[in-house]
């Protein structure tokens, strides 16, 4: 993904170069990172979302998720090309009163999400 114009930072977003850094209200959980490629514009998701940012970008032929460690969660298939993004984002408000009650926090990504991340693309037409 790269920008001809980067989007504006904020405490969320970060773009050191090719791609997005997506910053997690905390590092001791996995939050769960979905995804979605549409042909056009895709409705807006029902759920309510403390996050949410569109803007403009240069697609290859593929988007994924890495982490800080280098260790790549999976990679979805876009089409190559001008692609509008949209990136929501819930549950960062909830998390630091969520993880001081669980006695066992998750070990693992997506045994339980308290934070979740929904990226959409779609070319830009």
């Amino acid at each position: 993904m790269t920008f001809s114009e980067a989007p504006a930072e904020d405490e969320v977003i970060q773009v050191p170069g090719d791609g997005l850094a997506l910053t997690s209200s905390d590092n001791d959980f996995y939050p769960l990172v979905r995804i979605e490629a549409w042909d056009g514009e895709p409705p807006l998701p029902a759920e309510a979302w403390d996050h949410q940012r569109e803007f403009h970008a240069t697609l290859t032929d593929e988007l994924g998720v890495l982490d800080l460690n280098g260790v790549t969660y999976g990679r979805a298939p876009v089409t190559p090309g001008p692609a509008h993004v949209r990136l929501l984002c819930r549950g960062r408000e909830h998390t630091p009163a969520l993880e001081s009650l669980d006695e066992f926090p998750p070990v693992s990504p997506h045994e339980d999400p308290l934070e979740i991340w929904l990226i959409q693309v779609w070319p830009d037409r």
